[in-house]
């Protein structure tokens, strides 16, 4: 583990993106919009993948303070070694498919349960 992610990257694109959902009144912090994303992303399917070309937005300790989200990660992808770099893949993929509905305001709830 000791090639694994110290801080978590957007990508310019997405990062717009996450700050449409904190302006739109969707999340209160782009953390939250971030974690959502990621979630959206594993409820998706989505096959583990790398960002490359991202600014740095958060260090993992911020993101992770307790390591559920590492666990979380690990079971549901037991054959990844770097559940950090599955994390920011994970969230920037997330919100790329979030950021689809740009002319309108995100339904969060339809997300969560209509999907």
């Amino acid at each position: 583990m000791g090639t694994d992610k110290k801080t978590i990257s957007i990508t310019r694109d997405n990062n717009e993106a996450l700050q449409r959902l904190v302006v739109d009144g969707q999340f209160n912090s782009e953390l939250d919009a971030a974690k959502f994303a990621m979630a959206h992303a594993i409820k998706k399917g989505t096959t583990p993948g790398r960002i490359d070309s991202a600014d740095t937005k958060w260090n993992v300790g911020s993101v992770d303070i307790d390591g559920k989200l590492r666990s979380l990660l690990t079971a549901f992808y037991p054959d990844v070694d770097e559940p950090f770099r599955l994390m920011e893949y994970l969230m920037n993929k997330g919100l790329s498919d979030l950021a689809g509905s740009a002319t309108q305001k995100l339904d969060v709830y339809g997300i969560i349960f209509d999907e």
